[in-house]
């Protein structure tokens, strides 16, 4: 196993929508994605999917790998959907 940069699209395999505040500033509702990396055959992703109101998020939807601040200081996958 190695570290990568993961960047490019994906495929939304499958969805959650999360309704528990498990950090002090995390704003809720929001949906969790598990993503299909179109550059990484084989690989799955879970992030959380921004850019969209949750309930508009769908299986099969394209999305774009990215990250965001996490605590202290980490840095966490999350996905931008892809609009036309």
């Amino acid at each position: 196993m190695e570290w990568v940069d993961v960047t490019g699209t994906g495929t939304v395999y499958s969805l959650t929508v999360n309704q528990q505040r498990w950090l002090p500033d995390l704003e809720v509702l929001f949906a969790v994605v598990l993503v299909d990396l179109d550059d990484h055959p084989g690989v799955r992703i879970v992030g959380r999917l921004r850019g969209i109101a949750p309930e508009d998020a769908t299986i099969g939807m394209k999305v774009r790998a990215g990250t965001e601040p996490g605590p202290d200081g980490t840095s966490i996958p999350s996905f931008e959907a892809v609009t036309r």
